[in-house]
C-alpha cells in the first residue's frame, strides 16, 4: 500500500512539472500566435509589394532604344537585298541564269546564304525554277509579263482608291515624309533608290487598309513594277528632256494624291491613282510606237541580167 501510494505522489508531481513547462498562459499565448502571424502577414507584403513606377522611365527607355545601334542583318538577309536589287535595276538581266556557283563567285557569298536567298527569291517571284533546263532562272520581262505588271499594277491602285483610310492619323504626314526623300533620289537620278522611294509612298496607302492579304498582293505587284520602271527609264535616256518631264510629272502626281488624302476626297483619289498608274502603260506605248518603222517607198527597177560581153 505505501508502494502504491508513493507511485501515485510521484505520477502526480511530474504531471505538474510537465504542466508547468509545456503550457503558458492563454493571454501569453494569443500574444504569440498574433506576433507570429503579424510577422508571415508582413513578410507576404513585402514579397509581393510592386516597385514605385518611374513616371521618365519609358521615355528614357524610348531614348535608349531610339539611340541604339541596329542589329546587323544576317548574311542571308543582306544576300537577298543584294540579288533583289541586282534583278530589279537589271544588272542581273530577265531570263538570265541564276544559281548557287555564280553567288558564291561573283557575289562572294557563303553556300548557305546564298541557297537561302534563291529560296527566297523565288517566293517572291523574282525567280523562276525551270525544271526542263536545270535551273533558276531571273524572271523573264517580254510582253505577256509586262502586260500582267501593268494589270496587277491597275488592279491594286484602283482599289487603294476605294479603300484608303483617311482616318490613319499619319498618313498624311508619313506621305510628305516619303515625298521628300523620293524628291532626293530624283535629284540624283538613281534608279534603284527612285523606285525604292516610289514603291514605298504607294505601300504606305495601302498598309492603312489594314488587309495584310491585299497588302501582300500590293507589295508583290510593286517589286515587279520597280524593274519595269526601271527598264522605261533606261529606254527614255536617249531623251533625256522626256525622262525630265517624266519625273517631275511623279512628283506633281505625288503631291496631288497627298492633298487628296487631306482633303478626305475620295473621288478625287479615285481619279487620281487609277490615272497615276496608267503612266507606265502609256510610256511604253511612246516608246514602243517612236521604235515603229514608218511606210516605206521604195522604188525598184527591174533588172538587168543581159550579158553585156
Amino acid at each position: 500500500m505505501q508502494r502504491l501510494g508513493l507511485r501515485r505522489a510521484l505520477f502526480r508531481l511530474r504531471n505538474r512539472a510537465v504542466d508547468g513547462i509545456g503550457t503558458r498562459p492563454a493571454a501569453a499565448h494569443d500574444e504569440d500566435k498574433m506576433s507570429r502571424s503579424s510577422k508571415v502577414e508582413t513578410a507576404g507584403k513585402a514579397g509581393t509589394a510592386q516597385p514605385r513606377r518611374d513616371p521618365a522611365a519609358p521615355a528614357r527607355a524610348a531614348k535608349s532604344a531610339k539611340g541604339a545601334p541596329r542589329a546587323k542583318p544576317s548574311q542571308t538577309d543582306a544576300a537577298l537585298d543584294l540579288m533583289r536589287s541586282k534583278i530589279i535595276d537589271l544588272t542581273l538581266e530577265p531570263g538570265s541564269r541564276i544559281d548557287e556557283p555564280l553567288l558564291i563567285k561573283e557575289f562572294k557569298l557563303g553556300r548557305t546564304p546564298a541557297r537561302e536567298a534563291i529560296n527566297r527569291l523565288v517566293a517572291e517571284g523574282l525567280v523562276n525554277i525551270v525544271p526542263n533546263r536545270g535551273g533558276t532562272y531571273v524572271r523573264g520581262l517580254d510582253f505577256r509579263e509586262i502586260g500582267e505588271v501593268v494589270a496587277a499594277q491597275q488592279l491594286a491602285e484602283s482599289i487603294l482608291a476605294q479603300l484608303c483610310r483617311f482616318e490613319d492619323p499619319t498618313l498624311v504626314v508619313d506621305l510628305e515624309a516619303i515625298q521628300d526623300r523620293y524628291i532626293r533620289e530624283v535629284e540624283q537620278r538613281t534608279y534603284l533608290g527612285i523606285t525604292s522611294v516610289n514603291e514605298e509612298f504607294h505601300l504606305r496607302m495601302h498598309r492603312s487598309i489594314g488587309n495584310s492579304f491585299f497588302f501582300e498582293f500590293a507589295q508583290s505587284t510593286h517589286r515587279h513594277v520597280r524593274r519595269l520602271l526601271v527598264l522605261i527609264y533606261k529606254m527614255e535616256e536617249a531623251e533625256q528632256n522626256v525622262l525630265d518631264d517624266q519625273f517631275e510629272m511623279n512628283l506633281d502626281e505625288h503631291r496631288q494624291i497627298i492633298e487628296a488624302i487631306r482633303k478626305r476626297d475620295r473621288a478625287r483619289l479615285k481619279d487620281l491613282l487609277p490615272a497615276h498608274a496608267r503612266q507606265a502603260q502609256q510610256r511604253l506605248l511612246r516608246l514602243l510606237s517612236g521604235k515603229a518603222i514608218g511606210p516605206l517607198s521604195l522604188d525598184l527597177r527591174p533588172l538587168d541580167l543581159t550579158d553585156r560581153t
